[in-house]
């Protein structure tokens, strides 16, 4: 499994090990790689803990802000039957923060956000935002060092890189009806 789809299969297997089973994500966009990368871990975590295929519920929006506020906004007018999200990217979860507080509702003690890359503005959010970190230093050495390669030696090589994920305050486990 690829490092792009190992992320996502943690993060969303972290929402799962706090209880949550109704997990949406937010931010796909077909056709690019790396959403569609992001996705498949997404998908491959509730299937690991014997979720149904229809338990996936993926909001194509992208990634830009304003997309991703829309979205998010226009999920919770509609429906309020998910306890967690799993953002895109950190972006895409800051809006998503901001549209579950202008609900009213409250992050994580009514949802769970998590996101990706570990943005420097993650742990400054409100709550501190709990996402994938990705070694970005790393990825941009390792992509010089392929362009620098003859394009024959490189030709489908796979360089993995480790993510992890960096816990904050933005999941809680869902509470359970006494």
């Amino acid at each position: 499994m690829s490092e792009v789809v190992t992320g996502p299969l943690a993060i969303t297997g972290h929402l799962l090990s706090a209880g949550h089973r109704r997990i949406v994500f937010l931010g796909g966009l077909p056709g690019n790689t790396a959403l569609d990368a992001r996705v498949a871990g997404y998908r491959a975590a509730l299937a690991e803990y014997g979720l149904p295929e229809d338990a996936a519920r993926v909001v194509d929006c992208g990634l830009g802000r304003s997309a991703g506020l829309r979205a998010m906004t226009e999920l919770l007018r509609r429906e309020r039957k998910f306890t967690a999200v799993v953002a895109g990217d950190d972006m895409v979860a800051a809006v998503a923060l901001r549209a579950i507080a202008d609900a009213g509702l409250r992050v994580p003690e009514d949802i769970s956000v998590v996101g990706y890359n570990d943005i420097p503005p993650a742990e400054d959010f409100d709550p501190p935002l709990t996402a994938v970190r990705t070694p970005a230093e790393e990825l941009g050495r390792a992509a010089v060092r392929f362009a620098l390669r003859d394009s024959e030696e490189t030709a489908g090589a796979r360089h993995l890189l480790a993510t992890r994920i960096v816990v904050r305050g933005s999941v809680a486990p869902v509470e359970r009806p006494s």
